[in-house]
């Protein structure tokens, strides 16, 4: 059932509009406005707001274990994964780059400043909007996708919900460092698999490999990571096709592993 949800999902997530409410951040938003209006805390709030909706995920999916022979809970796990994928729409955003960057390139800037990431900085520079660009696309897929596969669709609803509130939250908040920390592993886990669908023997040699073990933020890791698995091509389209070709082989083995193992 688990294959199945996440198939259902990721089709689904190929042909709803950005703002389907299937993936509306409204009941969230409206509960952290809430809950900030009497708890002062940061810590407390955060604490709270996920032990409610863990809590609220468990319930629910235990009530309804077993309706319709799974078919519901299939449906509604299908459902909790697609609102876990990300909003960012990051094909028309890498599209309208290419479209404008031969012609106005400040313009086609401003197409992947359009996509959000935790870039470290209040000022943008040289690379911010294209480390927003592999940012978009590993939030988008791979982060929810990782969760999911390790902690079922709870797991990736909980990321999403940290992602989502570290964007509301500006300046730097405890969403901000808990998004960090659930970025470590994942991102890492995509840059080794960007060796593998990019140049292998340059990665090794030139990859940043120090950053495997230190605070690297995720947007820098992974820009220099594709950078260089891309064998140093400067253009946003090698980099939309490394990670193109690591959603792929990433389907391939899940797919394998929930079916075989």
């Amino acid at each position: 059932m688990t294959f199945l949800a996440m198939i259902i999902a990721l089709s689904l997530h190929q042909v709803i509009q950005p703002d389907s409410f299937l993936q509306s951040d409204s009941w969230l938003l409206r509960w952290h406005r809430w809950l900030k209006g009497r708890i002062a805390a940061p810590i407390p709030q955060v604490v709270v707001t996920l032990t409610v909706v863990i809590l609220l995920l468990v319930w629910g999916l235990g009530v309804i274990d077993g309706w319709l022979f799974g078919l519901v809970e299939l449906l509604v796990t299908a459902g909790l994964f697609v609102w876990s994928l990300g909003r960012a729409d990051f094909h028309t955003a890498l599209e309208r780059f290419e479209a404008r960057v031969a012609t106005d390139p400040q313009a086609a800037s401003m197409a992947l400043e359009s996509l959000w990431a935790p870039v470290d900085g209040a000022e943008p520079h040289e690379h911010s909007p294209f480390q927003r660009l592999v940012y978009s696309g590993y939030a988008r897929w791979f982060a929810p996708l990782f969760f999911f596969a390790i902690g079922g669709v709870t797991a990736a609803v909980l990321y999403r919900v940290i992602a989502v509130l570290t964007e509301k939250e500006q300046p730097p908040s405890v969403y901000t460092q808990l998004l960090r920390w659930a970025d470590w592993v994942p991102t890492r886990v995509l840059g080794l698999t960007f060796a593998l669908t990019g140049d292998f023997m340059a990665v090794s040699k030139r990859g940043p490999l120090k950053h495997f073990t230190d605070a690297t933020p995720a947007p820098q890791l992974l820009e220099e990571l594709a950078v260089v698995a891309c064998n140093h091509g400067g253009s946003a389209r090698e980099r939309g096709d490394i990670l193109y070709r690591s959603a792929g082989l990433w389907l391939l083995f899940l797919s394998a592993v929930l079916i075989f193992g």
